[in-house]
């Protein structure tokens, strides 16, 4: 799996680096992880689990930035934790979401692989995580 270099970082216009990240986030739907924690292995969960959320972490950053829904997450509930997608079209009245091999990788049977949301629908969801994380997150200023 390639990693994006400084270098390519700065000569990448915003929008095409997130792009590349979305890319490189869902390059590891492709691995088929060790289920053993605390493994020296790069490919044990725990250890692609740091990278997609290092990854994740910085789409979401591009995408608020760039005022947009593309990379940001929508997650169903399933079971004990969640399937993951992120939004990787959008449309006028729609947008594409992907589905991301995450922990448990839990799969929605409506969304399966790939699938369409309507614009309103994942817009919310988003909104929502946003303001979730702006009362809880770990960024917030105790009083």
């Amino acid at each position: 799996m390639e990693n994006l270099t400084t270098k390519n970082k700065e000569t990448l216009s915003k929008a095409e680096l997130l792009k590349a990240k979305i890319k490189e986030l869902l390059a590891y739907n492709d691995i088929e992880p060790e289920y053993s924690w605390g493994s020296d292995n790069q490919n044990s969960i725990d250890k692609i689990m740091q990278r997609q959320d290092a990854i994740q972490g910085e789409i979401d950053d591009l995408a608020r930035e760039l005022d947009t829904l593309m990379g940001r997450q929508i997650k169903f509930p399933m079971a004990d934790s969640y399937a993951y997608y992120i939004i990787t079209k959008v449309n006028k009245k729609t947008v594409e979401i992907t589905w991301v091999k995450y922990c448990d990788a839990w799969q929605d049977s409506r969304a399966g692989y790939c699938s369409n949301l309507n614009f309103d629908y994942a817009n919310q969801q988003v909104r929502g995580q946003d303001k979730l994380a702006e009362l809880f997150g770990a960024k917030r200023i105790q009083a």
